[in-house]
């Protein structure tokens, strides 16, 4: 969402300007890219459009996929496309601003970026009960309107916050970081041991999770 100068204090039509700028973006051919994506990313994109666009995601890349998404490598160095996001637009999907102070630009954001949502307790591999809880009780409290709840870790906290003060709110259950460690290394050892048995060298798979990258032997 662009630099801003010290002191910013976004108001509820900040937030109101983003969700607008949010749907305008989910409505050009790439937003397949957002559902892909996975995670609170998904469920941003969900919110913007809707549950309706859903099925929309199995017609296949769209017309952007090409100049805008990501190249996967296959079998005799040939190339595929995938629709997929940009660090850019993950930061947008989320609401990102930066502050520039004279020692650098300070990064804050509506909703978590992913660097706080992974190493949250509610990043358990799937959008839970509880994730949607949260989500709920989140546009509630932006509903209300911004500035009216306060603590000590933010000035607003229902203003964007830094990845520091999400992942302070976004603790939770502990165990779930150690968990959620150990299903990605028991799951990338089950897709090598299969590789080896498989006669397919498929490309590079980028996913929310993981990246797991087969090899033909």
């Amino acid at each position: 969402l662009g630099h801003r100068r010290p002191p910013f204090n976004p108001l509820y039509a900040d937030y109101i300007i983003y969700e607008q700028l949010c749907h305008e973006f989910m409505n050009r051919p790439r937003a397949r890219a957002a559902f892909l994506h996975g995670g609170l990313v998904w469920r941003l994109a969900l919110h913007s459009l809707g549950f309706n666009h859903l099925p929309s995601v199995l017609d296949g890349i769209s017309t952007e996929a090409v100049p805008f998404g990501e190249l996967l490598i296959g079998d005799g160095d040939q190339t595929y496309y995938n629709d997929g996001l940009s660090e850019e637009e993950i930061d947008f999907m989320c609401g990102t601003y930066y502050i520039d102070h004279c020692d650098g630009p300070e990064i804050v954001s509506w909703w978590p970026r992913p660097d706080a949502w992974n190493t949250s307790g509610l990043n358990v591999g799937f959008w839970s009960a509880r994730c949607e809880d949260w989500f709920q009780g989140c546009l509630g409290n932006l509903r209300e309107g911004v500035s009216c709840m306060r603590h000590s870790l933010t000035k607003d906290a229902n203003g964007p916050m830094t990845s520091t003060q999400w992942k302070r709110s976004l603790k939770f259950q502990p165990a779930t970081n150690k968990i959620m460690r150990n299903v990605s290394a028991a799951s990338y050892d089950f897709m090598t041991r299969a590789s080896s048995k498989s006669s397919l060298t498929p490309c590079l798979i980028h996913t929310y999770e993981f990246c797991v990258a087969w090899t033909q032997t």
